[in-house]
């Protein structure tokens, strides 16, 4: 006869999209581990399982083996949390006592005894969910990693037999360390802590295991606010999918839509290339005021220019009014006019990861039905990334995700030399479906502007070189620049 296998049943941390990386929470009745470096935010996280806990009426309960109550409770209170009835006990090593007349060595009564008082305090209090903090002191009581291994193991199965759920938070202290503890315990979570040479520290962590469950692997980006810690799992497109429709839009200026073959279509991606201040920015607003007035949703995501500069550059695309900011009360207050279909988010490249920048565009999509997603510029996306090396794998994914969805796509690249694909952002041309490339010349000591279409995977398009021009009326596309006309430079995009 086969077994049958019956999935465990998952205990919520408190923390949403930490739950949907561990399909659900962590296992029930199980021990977990959560272990990192100081300052990951260990103990951040094993208040918010304890609140999450209080706040469903469990009992609770959180050994102290390093931080006094008090510190515990002024911990919670920056986060506007208050610990309520959780039981906190401090449960510092107590000092060398030796027996007479044993062949023991001091640490092995201290460590025995230890973990005997915490055995019995866990039993004692009946609770349904345990924090321990933190298994650094246990493993200094050790004499060595056998003798720490067998007393990890003892206090499981004794924590096992009680029906709670206990999460044993570790420092990691040693580069060189082994994983006794690891391989002890039912789930391993691990933080990370990143220094970037200048900006905001990058936070991440990843599943190591959860032995009887099912997890999403990989690092995932995470960040603690006051009141609250975002985790924002990493993207796998193929999980997300949104029926085929006929979405598309038109540039609403008739002859940049000759040239580029007709209109933007659901789920494609496009990249506009050109120097600074070509008008690649003006270009992309174009399309964004176009998907508006047919009455779509599109999201600007702007890394680079100020709120007020992008304000004044979408009030000439899209008439009166301001982007909104995706509230219900600006959408409530704006409804029936254009504006309230166009979200503005301004991306601090030094102050955000790539997993919540990813996230944002998600909930965009997600969360307010956007079908229109501009990316200006992915050169300053690439400073989110770039200690990473891996832009062109995670734009391959989000244009997978966002095809699927059926969402069309515009990145903006800034650009001054000819295309070279085997250096980035050149290399995101390789995997978008369209180009457009725009560049200066010069025509009787003028310097002038010129666009054209290099790439359209869906359908045919103008291949001239056609002279551009931004006026106060908007973009006006006009002939085919003349041979003898000469690039400035080397700022021409070549194939």
């Amino acid at each position: 006869m086969t077994d049958m296998f019956i999935p465990t049943e998952r205990i919520r941390t408190g923390i949403p999209e930490l739950d949907s990386v561990l399909h659900g929470g962590l296992l029930r009745n199980r021990i977990h581990l959560i272990e990192g470096r100081p300052g990951t935010g260990k103990t951040t996280f094993g208040l918010r399982y304890l609140i999450e806990g209080k706040e469903a009426g469990q009992k609770c309960l959180y050994l102290s083996l390093s931080e006094a109550e008090d510190e515990l409770r002024q911990t919670a209170a920056s986060h506007g949390w208050s610990l309520g009835d959780i039981d906190i006990v401090e449960m510092i090593p107590l000092p060398d006592t030796p027996s007479p007349q044993t062949i023991l060595l001091p640490t092995d009564n201290e460590l025995n005894g230890l973990v005997e008082r915490i055995g019995a305090k866990v039993e004692q209090a009946a609770a349904v969910r345990v924090v321990i903090d933190s298994m650094v002191e246990i493993r200094l009581l050790a004499r060595d990693s056998a003798h720490y291994r067998r007393q990890v193991i003892a206090l499981r199965e004794r924590l096992s037999k009680v029906g709670a759920t206990v999460v044993l938070l570790d420092d990691i202290t040693s580069d060189g360390r082994e994983f006794e503890l690891q391989s002890a315990v039912h789930g391993v979570i691990t933080l990370e802590y990143d220094e970037r040479s200048f900006g905001a520290a990058r936070r991440r962590l990843h599943v190591v295991k959860l032995r009887g469950g099912d997890f999403q692997s990989g690092w995932h980006d995470y960040a603690i606010e006051t009141g609250e810690i975002l985790v924002f799992p990493s993207l796998i497109a193929k999980e997300h999918h949104r029926a085929n429709d006929k979405t598309e839009v038109f540039s609403g200026v008739g002859a940049l839509d000759d040239l580029f073959g007709g209109p933007l279509t659901a789920g494609s991606s496009t990249m506009i290339l050109g120097p600074s201040g070509i008008g690649k920015t003006t270009l992309a607003l174009q399309y964004a005021a176009a998907a508006v007035k047919a009455g779509y949703r599109a999201a600007y995501f702007n890394f680079d220019e100020s709120e007020t500069t992008l304000q004044s550059r979408m009030v000439l695309s899209m008439g009166e009014g301001k982007a909104s900011d995706g509230s219900a009360d600006d959408e409530d207050n704006q409804a029936g006019s254009e504006s309230h279909r166009f979200f503005q988010r301004r991306v601090n490249p030094s102050r955000i990861s790539p997993g919540q920048f990813i996230w944002n565009v998600r909930r965009m999509v997600e969360d307010q039905d956007v079908r229109l997603v501009i990316i200006d510029s992915i050169n300053s996306y690439l400073d989110v990334i770039r200690e990473e090396k891996s832009l062109l794998p995670q734009m391959n994914e989000l244009f997978s995700y966002l095809s699927n969805m059926s969402v069309m796509v515009v990145v903006v690249g800034a650009h001054s030399a000819r295309l070279d694909t085997s250096k980035e952002p050149d290399a995101v041309s390789i995997i978008t479906d369209n180009i457009i490339s725009m560049r200066y010349y010069e025509r009787d000591n003028v310097v002038c502007k010129a666009i054209c279409v290099f790439k359209k995977r869906q359908g045919q398009h103008e291949h001239e070189i056609r002279e551009l021009e931004l006026t106060n009326e908007g973009i006006r596309i006009g002939g085919p620049v003349q041979a003898a006309d000469r690039e400035i430079g080397a700022t021409a995009v070549g194939v």
